[in-house]
């Protein structure tokens, strides 16, 4: 196949394409004709094959990144209908954010790894050597602080202080772990690196507490906290590591494309991981404001509150959707 020629033959077709984009964007659909409208849909499906062959063919970067752009907008036209906010935030909850959570389930997984690999070590040194705890990963900042050991050294909770004041510390929670989300996610920018470290270092946090309890005798205490609100939490918390690292390696490893366009090309993906975090935190802070640190709630109820979440966030993730319009998404992404 002679490329050169090829690209002669379909420059047009595109050319064609643009210009029928760019009067929508300036004017609006309705300003097309029935004959352009279905010029609109056939250049489309054009420009989509176009795409397909010139990934297959290994064309240059310039080039695939332009089709690229090009079928994005004229998916967008072509599928366009009257904007409902509400309807594209149920639509983006529904189908977009679990579909997103299957295609990139090994980042998430990873994420999942660097978090729990670090817990665990930590875990079982704090059991043996409870002095793990003053291991300092920054200056001046130990795995566990002096009031925090005092406490647990006292076989005290920390979380007693919140009760009697749910809706402050509901909000107060959430507001820590979506920070935690954010820096997941942000820190993909720095090759993923920045995302690894809040990943190990927010395990071994977890893990030193929870040995330093075991090694006190009031481990469960602090599972009985957690098991109520920790199923949505750190799967949020994963899944914006999981964003982070999408990021990362996009600008690690960028291939055959430019950074910036490795960049451009996984950002939607990776922020809508993110963006559906948030949703799942807010419940979570629900959880652990209201529920969670009360000791007139037995811990068996906060475990099946612990079950019951996971249950039905297994079920919203990865349950088969059954829709057109996920297949239409779907379609787009590929």
């Amino acid at each position: 196949m002679n490329v050169e020629r090829w690209l002669k033959t379909r420059k047009p077709a595109w050319e064609k394409l643009e210009a029928l984009i760019k009067r929508i964007e300036k004017s609006g659909m309705h300003n097309l004709d029935r004959s352009e409208l279905q010029e609109l849909g056939r250049l489309y499906r054009m420009t989509s094959a176009d795409l397909s062959r010139a990934r297959s063919l290994k064309l240059g970067q310039d080039v695939q990144v332009y089709l690229n752009n090009l079928v994005v907008k004229a998916h967008n036209q072509v599928y366009q209908t009257r904007r409902n906010r509400w309807a594209d935030l149920g639509n983006f909850l529904w189908l977009t954010f679990p579909r997103l959570v299957k295609e990139k389930i090994l980042y998430i997984v990873v994420s999942f790894l660097l978090f729990a690999g670090p817990g665990v070590l930590a875990y079982c040194s704090t059991v043996k050597d409870p002095h793990f705890a003053q291991l300092e990963i920054m200056k001046n900042h130990p795995l566990v602080s002096e009031e925090m050991w005092n406490m647990i050294e006292n076989k005290k909770m920390w979380t007693d202080s919140v009760q009697g004041y749910s809706q402050t510390a509901s909000s107060m929670i959430a507001t820590n772990n979506i920070r935690v989300c954010i820096m997941s996610f942000v820190f993909g920018i720095t090759f993923g690196f920045g995302t690894a470290f809040v990943l190990i270092n927010n395990g071994l946090n977890i893990g030193t507490i929870l040995g330093l309890c075991k090694a006190y005798g009031m481990l469960d205490k602090p599972v009985a906290f957690i098991a109520g609100h920790g199923v949505l939490e750190l799967t949020a918390i994963f899944i914006s590591g999981g964003a982070g690292l999408l990021i990362g390696r996009a600008l690690l490893f960028p291939g055959q494309y430019r950074r910036i366009d490795a960049f451009k090309m996984v950002a939607r993906d990776a922020a809508g991981l993110f963006g559906g975090c948030v949703p799942l935190l807010l419940v979570a802070g629900t959880i652990e404001g209201f529920i969670s640190p009360r000791t007139d709630i037995s811990p068996e109820t906060k475990f099946a509150v612990s079950l019951a979440t996971l249950v039905l966030l297994m079920l919203y993730l990865f349950a088969p959707r059954n829709s057109k319009e996920e297949s239409d998404i779907s379609g787009n992404q590929n």
